[in-house]
């Protein structure tokens, strides 16, 4: 809380005499950021979503028999529906806390737009594409579920974590782990979205948003999400408790209702990633860890930093977020070429069919890269221009930003992909 109040105080560093926005928020640095590593879940809204977390791996336990559910397939409808409601309601239960405190409830005092309309039709816009999201996490949650269930992938049981000093540490080191490696792969990942082609064929949808509010958080392309979702990286090459990623998937839903609230005075307020959402080239990393923006000369510190909003910020057209925008044959052209980069792996995957270890690393590569590649192609093809600034950056820093971009988000889902033909 800030002075004792969850709504109504801005951040400490706020001066309240200025207009919202105007004031620098602090830099960060390496050094701070390791420092404060240990306090990571009492210094930060991460220790509510642990505790949530916690909450759901315990009352809402998987089964991972061999005859369970999740060893079906996959992805099974039956798995889908019995976790998916779980997901959608914390989800949109989590969001609409947010956006009824804030915009039905008038409880924020300092918007960074002031007197902005309410646009409803905006709202079940972002709405739609975060229901897609979740969806689309209840998938990845059944791959695990099935590599878990059938061998494919060692874990911790409950048991071992709670009643051996090795799996107490491991869940510990969970715990504190998790949030750290998020704020790294974020950054990298939305760099990654950032490349031309993947920015105008994906991320652009997130970015219809200029003035944020909640659901805007997980509005995003489907491809968006399977590179967000990404972030699991650390369930699959490491020995660890199947909470590692339940506690991922409520960072990686969660976290994302606060930080693009769209107001100042609140206990989660984050001026740093509404300045991103306003200039799309800036403030890539969370706030957390903006010395990474700062080190390649991205971080803007408020709107002064901006010639165009340097005696404060005014409304701005994100009439793109709205019911009532047709999409254009671009973006349809783009939504089945990728769904079809998913459908060849989908349809062998589920029904089961034998397939050499060759045949299944193209599938996987194709899953995990191929819509990289068709968005060259497809932003080749249409010539699109957008509004978004490019980065300026050497090219050795935007090669290196590509590189781990690809890893962070491409080879965890190629790799997890191939993991469900793996006979071993």
């Amino acid at each position: 809380m800030v002075k004792g109040k969850y709504f109504g105080e801005p951040p400490l560093y706020v001066n309240k005499d200025l207009p919202p926005g105007m004031t620098d928020i602090p830099k960060t640095s390496l050094v701070a950021w390791v420092r404060n590593a240990p306090f990571i879940l009492i210094t930060s809204p991460n220790f509510v979503w642990a505790i949530i977390s916690l909450c759901v791996y315990l009352f809402m336990p998987y089964n991972l028999g061999i005859n369970s559910t999740a060893a079906i397939s996959p992805i099974n409808s039956v798995f889908f529906f019995q976790r998916f409601p779980i997901w959608f309601s914390l989800t949109f239960g989590y969001f609409s806390f947010w956006h009824v405190t804030l915009y039905l409830l008038n409880m924020g005092k300092r918007p960074f737009i002031k007197d902005r309309s309410y646009n409803l039709s905006k709202v079940i816009h972002n709405a739609f594409w975060t229901t897609s999201g979740i969806a689309i996490w209840t998938i990845y949650e059944n791959v695990f579920a099935y590599l878990w269930s059938t061998g494919r992938l060692l874990y911790i049981s409950d048991k071992i974590s709670i009643s051996t000093p090795f799996g107490c540490i491991v869940f510990l080191a969970t715990l504190m782990g998790i949030p750290l490696w998020r704020s790294i792969h974020f950054y990298f990942a939305h760099r990654f979205l950032h490349y031309t082609p993947l920015y105008k064929q994906v991320h652009s949808l997130h970015h219809r948003n200029t003035d944020i509010e909640p659901f805007s958080g997980l509005c995003m392309h489907p491809v968006e999400h399977m590179y967000y979702f990404a972030c699991i990286l650390p369930s699959l090459i490491f020995y660890c408790s199947p909470f590692a990623l339940v506690w991922n998937g409520v960072h990686l839903l969660l976290s994302p209702a606060a930080s693009h609230s769209g107001y100042e005075d609140h206990f989660q307020s984050d001026l740093f990633h509404y300045l991103h959402h306003r200039y799309f080239e800036c403030n890539y990393a969370g706030s957390d860890a903006s010395f990474m923006d700062i080190a390649f000369g991205t971080f803007k510190a408020s709107f002064n930093d901006h010639p165009q909003d340097k005696y404060g910020p005014t409304a701005r057209d994100d009439a793109k977020s709205t019911l009532y925008l047709l999409p254009t044959t671009e973006f349809i052209t783009y939504i089945i070429g990728s769904s079809l980069c998913v459908a060849p792996w989908a349809y062998y995957s589920i029904q089961g069919y034998p397939i050499s270890s060759n045949n299944a690393l193209v599938l996987s590569s194709l899953l995990g890269g191929g819509p990289v590649l068709l968005s060259i192609l497809i932003t080749n093809i249409f010539k699109t221009t957008t509004s978004s600034h490019p980065v300026k950056m050497s090219k050795l820093a935007n090669l290196l930003h590509l590189i781990f971009g690809l890893l962070f988000c491409s080879a965890p889902l190629t790799y997890g992909a191939w993991l469900v033909f793996d006979k071993n």
